[in-house]
């Protein structure tokens, strides 16, 4: 597994799960590397889009994942709604 796409808060639940069996780590093993317990690691895995931006780079570094983004083609621009999400910030 070299490179993931991430275009939905779907796909990181399936990309966190699908990166921690590859590096053959039980969700208890990754809680016990977050100081967390192995319930609430199940919970951001589900729903990863509930977390801090920090505590998913702590995450994505215990899972030995570097972070890149690529700018798209001038043709796809993003529309406005896909930029901000919501209206939260």
């Amino acid at each position: 597994m070299d490179t993931l796409f991430l275009q939905s808060p779907s796909q990181l639940s399936l990309h966190l799960k699908s990166l921690r069996k590859s590096r053959n780590m039980t969700q208890v093993e990754m809680a016990k590397r977050l100081q967390i317990t192995q319930e609430r690691y199940s919970q951001i895995e589900r729903h990863p889009e509930l977390i801090a931006t920090a505590r998913l780079f702590e995450i994505l570094a215990a899972l030995g994942v570097d972070v890149l983004l690529k700018m798209r083609k001038s043709e796809s621009k993003p529309t406005p709604t896909a930029v901000r999400g919501r209206e939260d910030w």
